[in-house]
């Protein structure tokens, strides 16, 4: 053979292995161009698979693209097809298995899925291991491990509740002795009837979840309020989405009436102080954060029900201005003139109740 018939000799055909596999032979039976043997490439599809599952998505393509050697018994188009199917199941099965890992570890259960993942390291490596595939093991490994440890690392925390909670502290200083959290639904801490002491300083903390959070406080008594709060938007919007819901929970900070911005980043902090904080009386340093929902804070009466109503009493009235009596009749002037007359007293009034109720008593 000359060497012009040398090189035009083609090149080495790529098969799946049937030696040494085991799935379909494709780690085993890709060329090695970066070193790695076939076990370093199998890690390399582990891996991969651990990014959304894109790993398994390449090994089916990979299977469906390259031949199998002769006389392989998966060149059986049925088997082929059930080799397929088991495929995409395991895809399913991780998906599932990293979604319930980080919502156990969301709602604090990462102990649970921790523990999970050492009973599938004592099962597969250990002593008392079984004919469990280590890729099958390492798969679900990092299923279980991967989405609760970037949860773990993360704020996002949600409490184990659906409906309405109310809580009703005793004491004004024991409000500091606790974390006040909440989950799906709305949280009111009523510091109305709480005995209250003319000075003194107290933190309240609060947890709160995907809805409002109400801090309720005595109508006639001055207590000065600093909030710090960090509001993350993202699991709000989030189960939004997933409830089909258009429409999205507010997620300001209402403090006496006053709207405060919330915290655009995770971990990012900001500060609200409510009016008269130089005044006498006892301080109330609220430290909130809450996964969407959003904070009422104000004095309310004991006839008002702040579930019901929480924006109490009401927004800032501007009165409607004069009417344009251009062009109009003297009759039609008188009356349009005279009804707007009647509104105006009636906004006038209202007005003059919202506003000297905003601030609260420490504005007074």
């Amino acid at each position: 053979m000359t060497g012009s018939d040398e090189g035009q000799r083609p090149a080495a055909r790529i098969v799946r292995a049937r030696d040494g596999r085991l799935l379909g032979g494709v780690c085993a039976g890709l060329p090695d161009f970066w070193g790695l043997g076939t076990n370093g490439r199998r890690l390399m599809f582990v891996f991969a698979t651990l990014l959304a599952g894109l790993g398994v998505v390449a090994y089916i393509a990979c299977w469906l693209v390259i031949p199998a050697p002769d006389h392989d018994p998966d060149a059986d188009p049925v088997r082929s097809v059930v080799l397929l199917a088991w495929a995409t199941g395991a895809l399913v099965a991780l998906v599932l298995v990293a979604s319930a890992a980080a919502i156990a570890t969301v709602f604090g259960l990462g102990w649970v899925v921790f523990g999970l993942a050492a009973v599938v390291v004592g099962v597969s490596f250990g002593p008392l291991r079984t004919r469990i595939p280590t890729l099958a093991a390492l798969l679900t490994l990092g299923a279980l491990t991967l989405p609760a440890v970037a949860v773990a690392l993360s704020p996002l925390r949600l409490a184990f509740q659906s409906g309405q909670t109310i809580q009703r502290p005793a004491n004004f200083r024991t409000l500091g002795q606790t974390v006040y959290r909440s989950g799906f639904g709305t949280l009111l801490i009523d510091v109305r009837h709480t005995q209250i002491p003319t000075s003194g300083r107290t933190t309240l903390r609060i947890d709160a979840g995907l809805r409002r959070t109400i801090v309720a406080l005595p109508s006639g008594e001055c207590v000065r309020v600093r909030v710090n709060y960090d509001i993350h938007l993202f699991p709000g919007h989030f189960a939004a989405l997933l409830s089909g819901r258009s429409e999205t929970e507010y997620h300001d900070v209402d403090l006496f009436g006053t709207a405060y911005g919330y915290g655009a980043l995770l971990g990012t902090r900001a500060t609200a102080v409510a009016p008269g904080a130089g005044s006498d009386g006892p301080r109330l340093t609220i430290d909130f954060t809450s996964q969407g929902g959003g904070l009422y804070v104000r004095n309310y009466p004991n006839s008002v029900d702040p579930q019901v109503v929480p924006q109490w009493p009401g927004y800032r009235v501007i009165p409607e201005p004069r009417p344009d009596l251009a062009g109009e009749p003297k009759k039609v002037q008188n009356d349009m003139l005279a009804t707007w007359h009647s509104r105006l007293k009636v906004e006038q009034a209202n007005g003059q109740f919202v506003n000297s109720q905003m601030a609260g008593p420490c504005a007074t």
